[in-house]
């Protein structure tokens, strides 16, 4: 933190930060104690400059208000919401119950099966045979079929979604001038945005 006791004087904002110091978890003063090198410098998150400065918000007080409006409003948009995301509840549950409710012994031969049949070869199939393996003797594998089920809902929905709108838009001028500007958004948004 003492690394950003020279911004805060570069900028002139030493007594501003110095007048929150009550709540502060550490002040200038006792920053200045602590000589870091530029190495342990910490990322300028608002928590960090928090705990430098009081007088800068942490991260907690400016997500707060945008949760308690989502906890407002989420009651309101339940019957908008439920009709939409109740069905594929009920996929992720089923392919959970097969996932988890099968044998390993028989759910192993079945995904090397599987993966022999899709990726024709004994390399591919070797390399998932020893993870399902590792899975099995590091206690892992509900985790990893957990995993799996989630990621097979996906692609029969991606399947099912993506293969008519392909073929539509390979069909309809029109129809693909209106959904390439939100396939463009959506390919920028990461994978975790989804979930």
């Amino acid at each position: 933190m003492a690394a950003y006791e020279s911004v805060f004087n570069l900028f002139g904002l030493t007594e501003w930060c110095e007048s929150g110091t009550k709540k502060a978890l550490l002040s200038l003063k006792s920053l200045k104690k602590a000589e870091a090198n530029w190495w342990e410098i910490p990322f300028p998150s608002l928590d960090t400059l928090h705990k430098a400065c009081a007088a800068i918000p942490q991260s907690r007080d400016l997500t707060a208000s945008l949760e308690d409006g989502f906890l407002y409003v989420r009651p309101t948009l339940r019957f908008v919401l439920d009709p939409v995301t109740q069905p594929l509840s009920w996929m992720l549950e089923s392919a959970l119950n097969v996932f988890t409710s099968v044998p390993w012994w028989v759910l192993m031969p079945v995904l090397l099966i599987a993966t022999q049949f899709a990726s024709k070869s004994w390399r591919i199939s070797g390399f998932v045979a020893m993870c399902l393996v590792f899975f099995l003797v590091t206690d892992h594998y509900v985790f990893a079929m957990q995993t799996l089920s989630i990621i097979f809902v996906c692609t029969v929905l991606c399947v099912v979604l993506g293969i008519p709108t392909g073929i539509m838009m390979a069909r309809s001028n029109t129809f693909q001038r209106m959904l390439i500007p939100v396939l463009d958004m959506l390919q920028t948004l990461p994978t975790f945005v989804y979930l």
